[in-house]
């Protein structure tokens, strides 16, 4: 019973996958303009960064039974969403960067191996304070880096910020 809870939570993760990877693509090509078109605007901004998917990772690990199954989530969450973005790009947008992709597959194995690592934040402080700085330094580079200092997007980082913190933080999910 437990097991198929398991594969239940990883097929609900793999459609989140799936809806972000569309999201992030449509967000990469939307119109500015309307308040949708803005929206999405600032949403291809900060997809376009790191921070949105450590944020995301870090919780789909923290949330994980065990270290394994946090490995496995990471995976399937990165490749539903990398597959589903690659085809909108192609198939809608027309548009396709082979050595994109291959850059992308390769950091899959990195990712799923930090998930590991991340899951671990659960019963050791040091990594769990060495997570959050990470977690700024990243959100900062994205914030000036790629996003080039956008009031709106940044906005949004901190609001990210503060839901990573939320997670690395609750008691409800650490042991340490």
């Amino acid at each position: 019973m437990k097991k198929k809870r398991e594969y239940i939570r990883l097929l609900c993760i793999i459609a989140l996958g799936i809806v972000f990877g569309v999201l992030s693509k449509a967000a990469d090509v939307a119109v500015q303009g309307n308040i949708l078109g803005n929206i999405f605007f600032y949403f291809g901004l900060i997809s376009s960064g790191f921070f949105i998917w450590v944020v995301i990772c870090t919780i789909i690990s923290i949330l994980s039974k065990n270290k394994i199954w946090a490995m496995v989530n990471v995976f399937f969450f990165l490749a539903a969403m990398i597959l589903v973005y690659y085809l909108y790009s192609y198939f809608i947008v027309n548009y396709l960067v082979l050595s994109v992709i291959k850059f992308w597959i390769i950091m899959l194995v990195p990712s799923t191996i930090l998930s590991f690592v991340v899951w671990n934040i659960k019963i050791s402080r040091v990594l769990k304070y060495t997570v959050i700085a990470i977690g700024a330094v990243i959100m900062v580079f994205d914030m000036f880096v790629f996003q080039g200092a956008v009031i709106g997007a940044m906005v949004i980082d901190i609001i990210l910020y503060a839901i990573f913190l939320s997670f690395i933080l609750s008691k409800r999910f650490n042991k340490a």
